[in-house]
């Protein structure tokens, strides 16, 4: 008789969601810490929350408007069903339902926030011109245009500072009526499915939402539209980390944060970051909420008067800018915060590992949180195997292992010359001879470079960003899902001339992260007589309670066992329990029908051998409880 290990799974949508791994047959999703017990079934994954941490300093004017033109294709994406060979799941592309070899990968996001945030956290201690808040900046607080302290005093149209620019005719479109507080905290993109003629989504005021894309992309232009008229000491990390955690950017309901609403806890989220400067975080100890005492009980160092000129601390003795570059990580010039705050790169089971970073957005979720920048970064990303080639940019790991942010070989990060564009490095503290600042990470993609104006504005350049890469290489790197990578974080070049390219990228990842789940390589396999090749597992799962039989036009039948009809939940409540019907593959080929197949991956990796798929109208319901049994070899 064949033997079954029982694998308990939760969060079901289009792919099947995560079990711990019992010792024999394993689920080895990109998840963690999924309890042992059986929980209710969550409905698709069709919410996204998006922040947007936009630089608004001088430079950023061109790149901006770059980003404003790829808003509406990227909202058309992001709502779109993806599709993909039935032997190619790794490479989706919108769905076209013309090729029956295609296979359903994610239904597409119905319900979309967008929040924005400026860089400026403001210069505390020390007045700094063009940081008009000094103490706080725009304190993470989304729609700064509207809340941000220090945005309200130059406002795109109408800036009070004598030296600020005014944004030029155009910058903003005609739906922006230049009312600061003509938008809420964030914006909403909603319908009930790409082709829905629902109006109940077309709300103005304070609870904002449209159906329509196009209306999307000027809204989100009127709060993006920060202009260049910010504090040009730019700390985006932490002006992220302000905005979701220290402002509680939950959707609790007797949350009175003022960025509360925003975060859902039935939600994909991203953290999109635009800057052509490095992260310049700074300690700010009246900010530490704790952190300090994780690193082995120190005091918090406090590093604000890196903004003072007159201070001899820093590692440039005039230049506040330079300060950021100039010194070398984790050592005393180094004023700013340990990228564990935002991302620690301890493990869950940690004693001291903080609990305040990013992955506490989605506690036991962390295949849920992506993070993408587009900043200063080669034009020509480096890759390696078809992924960001993470040793390029940030130099060879030290002997504690790639983790050791502070520990690498930055002398061996990609560096050369461009023959149009001019010398690019990705190099720490590489100070250009001829110049105050060090050499570029790129420059503007079509631009010319002049050796003999080495120096000049003309040319647009964006400076090495090497802390916001180290964190989205330890989004893409750290085994935080199940113990394997979760492969969530994403660069790309603020250079380039069209940002197309890296929201593309950016929305295909979201969309397969609305489906979590794989089937480990263990996973047993057995072939019928016909041919078919099954995953050698039944698919059994409790129905709702208002639900009393199998539906074979679903794809659920009655277990064969009488023992396995019915099944007891935690509240002590009886529910008809079903066998999901599996589909055989013949070849390449899922067979027609309703039920679930095992659709390979493309390129299986030791944690993943391929996902669990639902045929159309088979999806799970909500509230039901579904559990996997595969054979015990």
């Amino acid at each position: 008789m064949r033997r079954w290990q029982r694998l308990w799974l939760a969060a079901l949508a289009l792919s099947c969601a995560a079990c711990p791994d019992r010792g024999v047959v394993a689920l080895s999703p990109p998840v963690s810490g999924w309890p042992s017990e059986p929980r209710h079934l969550q409905p698709d994954l069709t919410k996204l929350d998006l922040l947007f941490v936009v630089d608004n300093s001088r430079s950023m004017a061109d790149a901006q408007l770059r980003l404003f033109a790829q808003i509406e294709s990227f909202v058309r994406d992001l709502r779109s069903p993806l599709c993909a060979d039935s032997d190619a799941l790794s490479n989706g592309r919108n769905c076209d339902f013309v090729s029956r070899d295609e296979t359903l990968v994610s239904r597409g996001f119905t319900d979309i926030h967008v929040g924005v945030i400026s860089t400026d956290l403001g210069t505390p201690g020390s007045m700094v011109p063009g940081c008009d808040d000094a103490s706080r900046g725009d304190h993470g607080l989304l729609n700064p245009i509207r809340n941000g302290f220090a945005q309200r005093a130059h406002l795109p149209w109408a800036p009070r500072r004598p030296d600020a620019v005014t944004a030029p005719a155009g910058f903003r479109p005609m739906a922006c009526n230049n009312d600061p507080d003509q938008f809420p905290s964030f914006i909403t993109f909603c319908s009930n499915g790409p082709n829905t003629a629902d109006m109940t989504c077309d709300v103005s005021g304070m609870n904002a939402s449209t159906r329509h894309p196009a209306t999307f992309s000027d809204w989100f232009v009127c709060n993006a539209g920060l202009f260049v008229n910010g504090c040009g000491l730019e700390q985006p990390l932490e002006a992220a980390w302000r905005a979701l955690i220290f402002h509680d950017a939950s959707d609790r309901t007797d949350n009175s944060s003022p960025n509360a609403g925003f975060l859902r806890a039935d939600a994909l989220h991203a953290i999109i970051v635009i800057t052509d400067e490095e992260d310049g975080s700074a300690r700010n100890c009246d900010y530490d909420e704790g952190f300090s005492a994780t690193r082995g009980g120190a005091a918090c160092a406090d590093a604000k008067s890196v903004y003072a000129q007159s201070s001899a601390s820093w590692s440039h003795e005039f230049n506040l800018d330079q300060r950021f570059y100039r010194y070398a990580p984790g050592g005393p010039q180094d004023p700013t915060w340990s990228l564990d705050r935002y991302l620690d790169r301890r493990s869950s089971s940690s004693a001291r590992r903080w609990e305040r970073d990013f992955d506490s957005i989605s506690p036991g979720h962390p295949e849920r949180l992506v993070f993408a920048a587009i900043t200063g970064v080669p034009l020509a990303t480096a890759t390696r195997d078809g992924r960001t080639d993470w040793t390029a940019l940030l130099g060879a790991p030290s002997s504690r292992g790639p983790d050791d942010y502070d520990g690498r070989d930055s002398s061996a990060s990609i560096a050369g010359v461009q023959p149009s564009n001019g010398p690019f490095s990705m190099r720490a503290a590489n100070v250009d001879p001829a110049c105050e600042h060090v050499v570029p990470a790129c420059r503007l993609e079509g631009s010319t470079y002049d050796p003999g104006s080495p120096c000049a504005n003309a040319q647009s350049m964006a400076f090495p960003a090497r802390r916001i890469v180290e964190l989205a290489r330890r989004f893409d790197e750290l085994p935080r899902c199940n113990g394997a990578p979760c492969r969530n974080g994403l660069v790309s070049s603020i250079c380039a001339q069209s940002f197309a390219p890296a929201f593309d990228a950016l929305a295909r990842r979201l969309r397969e992260r609305a489906v979590t789940g794989c089937l480990a390589p263990s996973v047993p396999m057995r072939t019928a007589l016909d041919g078919r090749r099954f995953v050698d597992c039944q698919l059994l799962e409790a129905q709702p309670a208002s639900v009393q039989d199998c539906d074979a036009a679903r794809g659920r039948v009655l277990p064969a066992s009488p023992e396995d009809r019915r099944y007891v939940d935690e509240n002590g409540v009886g529910r008809r329990q079903c066998v999901v019907v599996q589909r055989g593959r013949i070849g390449g080929l899922t067979e027609d029908g309703p039920g679930w197949s095992f659709a390979p991956a493309r390129e299986p990796s030791a944690s993943c051998a391929g996902h669990i798929r639902f045929a159309p109208g088979s999806t799970p319901l909500p509230s039901t409880i579904t559990r996997l049994e595969c054979a015990r070899r």
